[in-house]
Parts: structure tokens; C-alpha cells; sequence
């Protein structure tokens, strides 16, 4: 009944001047020429004014299917469904549309339907499963050498998805069924913890600083290279922690102070070190992260 509708609107609206002119002649014919000339006028205004109504009845809006732009009127309160259907429009089951919504479902004046077409297919492919890496602390290797005692080997995967495209653009990729063809193998490797040698001078000043407090020179040691590799002018740029034992300027003011050494640079090595020294002899390692 749409299509009908707007059929007739249209037919309506597609006469002519002439057309009109033809069906008001004969009624005008034996008046006198003037009078017959504004008969004339006066009923080619009210049917022009009829073709006027025909034009403003219905609602315009724009139906977008893809690379189809489908311009079209509709009867007032027609739904989308309905303005679709007079578009000759058909959705698939999984389809969307794209319009502004209203409570009553109608469409209005402007409205742009953008249709989406949705497709879900099932893809399978083959794809690397990558091995996991395993590691041993190892002390016989110096800190930063690693040594791989068991190669790692990629297994493989038979998959499937569902793809999900909107407009032949994908929008999910879901993985729904694996079959493995061939299993992975971790990788072993050893990884070293022992810390390397300490320069000669930085040592002496170390141990020297633990015999004064009273500290173990082992745990000193191990901190130090942790915090600085043994660098009395290590500097971190992000908390502002110096020297051999990396201090906070916080810690070290008064720290040092207590240990003796107010005033000292917090890169002097040996007032670093026995500041850190008596720290660690008065219960306070727990201050550094590392142990």
C-alpha cells in the first residue's frame, strides 16, 4: 500500500501546465475571452496549488546501501522496516541499519537509514605456537650471561575463526576450534647470578667500612653492585638516588651525618660506603630494595 501511495504521489506530481490547461478548457469555452483567460488562470492556480499539496505529502529521507543512495518519501509514522520496504530494500539476517532513534520507530524528516551489511564466515589457518623459555639461576655465571642448555622449538596449530565483517570491513576475529599439529619445546637456560669481580679499590673501601660498623661485608658487597655495579658516581635521573649505595638525598642528610661524615659528597665512595655500613649495622637494610 506504501509503494501504491507514493506511485500516486508521484504521477500527481509529475503533470503539466498543459495537462491542467487541457481540463479546464472545455468547461471555459463561451465566456467571453477575458473572463475565459482568468477562468483560466484562476483554476491553473488551484490545481497548481493541488500539485503543491501532492509535493508536501509524505516525509523525505535518504536510504544509504552501500554505493545505492536511494532517495524517497514516505507516509508520516512510517517505521524503518516500512521505509525500507518501500526502498526495495532487504536485510539479511544478521544486517544492521544505522538511523537516529525515537521512541515511537518512526522515521522523520532528513533521516539518513544507513544499511550495514554483516557477514560471518568461518576461516582456517596455520599458525606458529611459540615455545616458552625456562630459566635457571645459575652461580657460576657472572650476572648478565645466560646460556641456553635446551633449544626451544615452535610447535604448530590448525585453527579456525569466525570473522565477522561489516561493509567488508572485519570487525572481530574469534577463535573457535584449534587442532595442534605440533606440540612446542621450551626453551632451558641457565642464567647467571653471581656478581662479577669488584674493582680492587672500591673492595678495600667496602670491607674496610663493614670491620668500622660492624656489618657483613658479604651482604655490602652484593648490595653494592645491585644498586650501582660498584659505581661511586651512579646517578638515577628518575628518584635522584647517588653514588655507591645509591641514596635518596632525604636518607643521606641525615644518615651521613650520624655515621660521621656531615658535609661529605654523597659520591665520595668511602663515605658512602660507611654510611651505608652503619645503616645496615643499626638494623636499616630494609631501606634498599636490594638484599
Amino acid at each position: 500500500m506504501g509503494i501504491s501511495w507514493q506511485l500516486a504521489s508521484m504521477a500527481a506530481a509529475q503533470r503539466t501546465p498543459a495537462d491542467v490547461f487541457a481540463r479546464v478548457e472545455p468547461a471555459a469555452r463561451g465566456m467571453p475571452v477575458a473572463e475565459r483567460v482568468g477562468a483560466d488562470a484562476s483554476r491553473a492556480r488551484q490545481t497548481l496549488a493541488g500539485q503543491m499539496v501532492v509535493f508536501s505529502l509524505g516525509v523525505p529521507l535518504t536510504v544509504v546501501d552501500g554505493a545505492l543512495t536511494i532517495p524517497l518519501r514516505v507516509p508520516r509514522a512510517a517505521t524503518v522496516d516500512e521505509a525500507l520496504g518501500m526502498a526495495g530494500v532487504v536485510l539479511g539476517p544478521l544486517d544492521r541499519v544505522s538511523v537516529v532513534a525515537r521512541q515511537d520507530a518512526a522515521v522523520a524528516s532528513g533521516d539518513v537509514i544507513q544499511v550495514v551489511r554483516v557477514t560471518e564466515t568461518d576461516t582456517t589457518v596455520r599458525e606458529v605456537v611459540p615455545f616458552a623459555v625456562n630459566t635457571v639461576a645459575d652461580p657460576s655465571l657472572t650476572v648478565g650471561r645466560s646460556v641456553v642448555t635446551t633449544a626451544g622449538v615452535a610447535g604448530l596449530a590448525e585453527n579456525i575463526y569466525r570473522v565477522l565483517t561489516a561493509d567488508q570491513v572485519v570487525e572481530s576475529r574469534t577463535l573457535i576450534a584449534t587442532t595442534q599439529l605440533a606440540t612446542p619445546i621450551d626453551e632451558v637456560r641457565r642464567v647467571g647470578t653471581k656478581a662479577p669481580p669488584v674493582p680492587s679499590d672500591i673492595e678495600a673501601i667496602i670491607r674496610a667500612a663493614a670491620d668500622t660498623w660492624g656489618a657483613d661485608p658479604t651482604q655490602l658487597l652484593r648490595v653494592a653492585w645491585c644498586e650501582s655495579r660498584y659505581n661511586p658516581n651512579a646517578y638515577n635521573a628518575s628518584s635522584g638516588a647517588s653514588g655507591l649505595f645509591q641514596f635518596l638525598a632525604t636518607t643521606w642528610a641525615p644518615n651521613s651525618v650520624r655515621a660521621g661524615y656531615a658535609g661529605a659528597s654523597v659520591f665520595d665512595p668511602v663515605a658512602n660506603a660507611n654510611t651505608a655500613a652503619y645503616m645496615f649495622a643499626h638494623q636499616q637494610a630494609r631501606q634498599w630494595a636490594c638484599k
